[in-house]
């Protein structure tokens, strides 16, 4: 006459299962989307995707100043110098230095 609580429908089961895959799954793709979009994490430059550099985000806003005409080229010079990068005298200031690739988009 009446079902045993214990027994339910079979569709109700594969469905429970199904959702709690699903949830697994969308949980695992948010991680990894996260991870990938870290400050930390490190980026491709350009469109060459063989190359991985990390971009420094000090130099970057340096060139961004230099470009409005917050600073001067010398100014420029010895900042860039501070933070550890070279310019050589009489050089291209806007140019990044040797070994460091251009920020993306820039």
């Amino acid at each position: 006459m009446f079902a045993s609580p214990h027994h339910g429908h079979p569709v109700v089961a594969f469905l429970i299962v199904a959702l709690l895959v699903a949830l697994l799954v969308l949980g695992i793709v948010t991680m990894v989307r996260m991870w990938r979009t870290s400050p930390g994490h490190i980026t491709p430059t350009g469109t060459d995707r063989q190359r991985w550099t990390a971009v420094d985000p000090a130099l970057n806003e340096l060139r961004i100043r230099f470009a409005r005409g917050d600073i001067t080229a010398e100014e420029y010079g010895q900042r860039a110098g501070v933070l550890g990068y070279q310019v050589p005298p009489g050089s291209d200031r806007g140019s990044p230095p040797a070994g460091q690739a251009p920020p993306p988009g820039g």
